[in-house]
């Protein structure tokens, strides 16, 4: 390999990423100064970091239409007890991989579902070794959840 070749091989490779480490560098750098430059002004009796009113970051790349959207009411009621069964549902059909309806406590602690693992021997009471969805929510609804 020549000299020219070891040249570009260094700009293409080595060069950005020390640049890119000394843009890391001075950025931490800053961060730090403006800290302890807060930190001073407040112990020297100037104004708060708590009292400062910043102005939020916007992202560039939201549209301004869409920055500020109103938020969607939030559900409550009827609608809100079925929104929980369907995603609780939808947990415990996941770790239904078998497809039967019933899921076993190794399939719930594969699938993440550690109330059905803590609480399986409850809900579980026919000593099947399998649990069916309404059995999980007959076994809430008896420790005082309200779903539909």
């Amino acid at each position: 390999m020549n000299a020219a070749s070891r040249t570009n091989l260094m700009k293409a490779t080595i060069f950005p990423r020390i640049r890119s480490a000394f843009v890391h560098a001075a950025i931490i750098a800053v961060s730090g100064a403006l800290l302890v430059l807060s930190a001073a002004a407040t112990a020297a009796g100037g104004v708060s970091p708590e009292a400062i009113v910043e102005t939020p970051m916007r992202d560039p790349w939201v549209p301004p239409e869409l920055r500020n959207a109103p938020a969607a009411p939030a559900t409550q009621g009827a609608a809100l007890r079925a929104q929980v069964e369907r995603k609780l549902k939808a947990g415990f059909d996941s770790a239904d991989i078998s497809g039967t309806g019933t899921i076993t406590r190794e399939q719930a602690r594969k699938a993440g579902l550690g109330y059905i693992v803590r609480h399986f021997d409850e809900i579980d009471a026919e000593r099947s070794g399998g649990v069916r969805f309404d059995h999980v929510k007959r076994f809430l609804r008896a420790n005082g959840a309200q779903l539909n």
